[in-house]
């Protein structure tokens, strides 16, 4: 297993329910909002540079909610009652959670969401600070006089916070981890229904070979203190501010697919410094069709559906600006239909439909 097996690992599993965030498997504490730094795009971990962005306003959000992902071969934990007396007794029962891990590098994420930490207006906030971002890049090998500032140097922009909780990854087959204390208090640290309750255990344990970060420490209550789990990133390209970074991206693509049996005529439009640009492309029924090489400064990004059949039938979809809302680069646009059904389309990335 690769060095940065864990990190894409976690990242991938926390896109799935947060399509442009980052995990923070570690807990660093220096994931903050205004962290200045590098993604390394091979393992995903943020190398932050100890510089920070000043001057801005920080939104708050109160999050009450539990953030559950795991791989597959995870076996989720066996509730074992321990003690007699009052130990049985409703809230003071000691209980064990154990989770087990059938291969080598399973793993399991569990946290009590608390709250959501974003940078007010970033896209502005960046440019204001954009003296002080060439320093910091070029400083980190991330500046170059001609192209400017390399993809990959940013800036955090939001962070999700969490109460308590555990990231577990197993660095052997047959590996286990336990967690130990009075049901009430874990079930603060591992559920929503805790809201602000106290979360505490009193001992955690592992067999096998694991990689364990645990919320709060062991026999220590969780008090005001929360860790940061996830984050979003802005990257810079140049001088321009690429939001919801999740990878390089040199120009943008749309897929078109089509599934029904109408012959598509496909007009994509847009703007740049250099002016405005227009492709036109046909779609045959039941093929496939690119417009690629989309410049990253396009705005003002219409795409024009033409459909041939007995009544003209003409559908649009704009966006004001891909950049920083097409985190991957692409679009996916699926065209359903046939005669005499009605033609439609969807785009994948958004879980948008025209129906």
């Amino acid at each position: 297993m690769d060095s940065g097996y864990i990190t894409r690992t976690f990242n991938q599993l926390i896109r799935e329910s947060h399509p442009n965030w980052w995990g923070n498997f570690n807990l660093d504490p220096l994931v903050k909002p205004g962290a200045i730094g590098v993604i390394d795009v091979g393992s995903g971990v943020f190398q932050p540079s100890g510089q920070y962005l000043g001057d801005f306003e920080t939104i708050i959000s109160p999050l009450n909610e539990v953030m559950k992902v795991s791989t597959e071969h995870v076996r989720e934990p066996k509730l074992v009652l321990g003690g007699r007396g009052r130990l049985a007794q409703l809230g003071d029962a000691q209980v064990q959670l154990k989770w087990e891990f059938s291969q080598q590098g399973a793993m399991a994420s569990r946290w009590m969401l608390a709250e959501k930490q974003s940078i007010k207006d970033p896209g502005s906030v960046i440019k204001k600070h954009m003296d002080l971002l060439r320093a910091v890049a070029s400083y980190e090998s991330m500046y170059d006089p001609v192209d400017g500032i390399s993809q990959g140097f940013g800036v955090i922009t939001s962070v999700i916070l969490a109460r308590g909780g555990m990231n577990l990854a197993a660095l052997s087959d047959g590996a286990n981890w336990s967690v130990s204390g009075q049901a009430s208090y874990l079930k603060n640290m591992l559920t929503s229904a805790g809201g602000e309750a106290e979360a505490l255990y009193s001992s955690a344990d592992y067999e096998g070979n694991m990689a364990c970060f645990v919320w709060p420490g062991e026999g220590e209550p969780s008090g005001t203190d929360l860790v940061p789990v996830a984050y979003t990133f802005a990257s810079l390209d140049g001088e321009r501010v690429m939001l919801h970074w999740i990878r390089p991206i040199g120009s943008f693509r749309m897929i078109f697919n089509n599934h029904g049996d109408h012959y598509v005529g496909i007009s994509v439009s847009y703007s740049t410094p250099a002016g405005s640009k227009k492709v036109d492309v046909g779609l045959l029924p039941y093929l496939r069709q690119e417009v690629d090489s989309i410049p990253l400064d396009a705005t003002n990004l219409t795409m024009t559906l033409s459909y041939l059949r007995i009544m003209k039938t003409i559908q649009t979809h704009r966006w004001k600006t891909p950049l920083g809302s097409w985190p991957t680069g692409d679009r996916h646009i699926d065209i359903k239909g046939s005669w005499p059904m009605y033609p439609s389309f969807s785009i994948e990335e958004e879980g948008y439909s025209s129906q």
